[in-house]
């Protein structure tokens, strides 16, 4: 080595020195050599490398940085995981109290465009319903225009044969009743909401209860036990062309008119349910079609028209701009296999949450681990109270969870914790998900 090489390579050997150095302090000012060890050996001990495709961030919100990753820039389907997402664009883009319809009235005619609102007569079908009152109530002429309703009844990557289950319900502008068929019986007295489908629906006897639907929506069939006194089941109603004004009709006493009218410029709102009521349902039981509602009045709000792709697309081009990854959203629910996530972009939407509601009003919307919603079995207290309160997301072969540890020293956890091709039973996934959230609420 020649003396202008040694001269060169000393203040270099000093820079690396002080590199090393500076990032030690950082990595220690995170964590204690006890925690990374101990966090280390629990996360290796769960042996989920082998048994499925498995990522997780966990974010320190008190120092404002992740403390543990593993494949967090890994994409995933999240299932329901997307529910955290559409939450994020209704508290950022829609009112307390959501728009139910818009109205203008021309002449003799009362002209009303949809607003999407999930919560007309749903989950109660006895709850107010302002725009169905304002309906009730007109002399005018009522028409329905959904002109502004631009996307598919179903969305893009859902299972085509889930079309008999009321997890997967219909989208569109003029949602009632949650988009289902209502079967309530007490003994052998049979109520069918709304009514004028109870043609349709074969109702037999049987020691085995069933229900269901044909594939084309146009029969329904309930059997049920006589053992059981009271019951009450819910199918998903496919929407023909004339579906949505019967059913309108019917709840409102008046012959509904369907056009394809466009917008006009003087419309006005009749505001329908409170958004947290039915963003906390969603994320609670994780119900599907309140999100997909809910994310299609989001595009409504903003581009006055529904889209869910559009209103996907503003989202992540504007306030979402900032997430680490080019994430694939496809639709609100997280029914749509072509969904892709990963861990650390699900930490920051989770933190632009927290910049719109405090760490309180998540506790009310997540569910707590063993106590409610999706999250209530499975999950161990903590003296009797929650400690985590988190989004799951379910599919076949696929189990996810993100949201909040609260620790016991006070500390606060983001994390997103992703399985997809789990080849374990689900329940002894969540045992070890649960150990390991223990660890995290004891050492953090």
């Amino acid at each position: 080595m020649n003396q202008s090489s040694k001269f060169y390579f000393r203040p270099c050997l000093i820079i690396l020195i002080v590199l090393i150095c500076l990032v030690s302090h950082t990595l220690g000012a995170q964590m204690q050599p006890g925690q990374i060890k101990a966090l280390n050996k629990a996360w290796n001990d769960l042996g989920l490398a082998g048994n499925s495709h498995s990522g997780i961030s966990i974010y320190d919100l008190q120092k404002r940085k992740p403390i543990f990753n593993y494949r967090a820039d890994n994409f995933f389907t999240p299932a329901s995981n997307i529910k955290i997402l559409t939450m994020y664009a209704a508290l950022q883009l829609l009112d307390e109290q959501l728009d139910a319809g818009y109205y203008t009235i021309h002449d003799d005619s009362l002209l009303i465009w949809g607003g999407g609102d999930p919560g007309t007569f749903y989950p109660d079908m006895e709850s107010p319903c302002p725009l169905a009152e304002l309906i009730a109530s007109s002399d005018k002429k009522i028409i329905f225009s959904d002109q502004h309703f631009r996307t598919t009844r179903y969305g893009e990557g859902w299972a085509w044969d889930d079309y008999p289950y009321a997890y997967q319900c219909e989208r569109n502008a003029f949602p009632i009743y949650g988009n289902r068929l209502w079967i309530n019986r007490h003994i052998d007295t049979i109520r069918i909401t709304p009514g004028y489908l109870t043609p349709l629906v074969k109702i037999n006897v049987d020691t085995i209860a069933d229900k269901g639907k044909s594939e084309w929506g146009d029969g329904y069939f309930y059997t049920y036990n006589p053992r059981d006194t009271t019951d009450e089941v819910a199918l998903p109603i496919t929407f023909f062309k004339n579906d949505v004004k019967y059913s309108w009709a019917e709840a409102t006493g008046k012959e509904i008119i369907m056009s394809s009218a466009p917008l006009s410029d003087d419309i006005l709102s009749v505001k329908g349910s409170q958004r947290d009521t039915m963003i906390r349902i969603m994320m609670q039981e994780s119900d599907n079609f309140i999100a997909e509602q809910l994310l299609l009045s989001c595009s409504f709000r903003k581009l006055h028209y529904m889209t869910d792709q559009d209103i996907i697309d503003t989202l992540l081009s504007g306030p979402l701009a900032d997430l680490p990854d080019e994430i694939d959203w496809v639709d609100g629910s997280g029914l749509s296999v072509y969904n892709q996530l990963t861990p650390r972009s699900v930490i920051a939407v989770l933190l632009h949450l927290l910049e719109l509601k405090d760490m309180a009003y998540m506790k009310t919307m997540f569910p707590a681990a063993g106590m409610s919603g999706t999250m209530k079995y499975g999950f161990k207290l903590k003296n009797g109270k929650p400690y985590v309160f988190a989004k799951s997301g379910s599919l076949r072969n696929t189990y996810c969870l993100s949201g909040f540890i609260l620790t016991k020293s006070g500390n606060i956890l983001l994390f997103s914790w992703m399985n997809n091709q789990v080849a374990v039973p689900t329940a002894d996934l969540k045992a070890s998900m649960d150990n390991f959230f223990s660890l995290l609420y004891d050492q953090f």
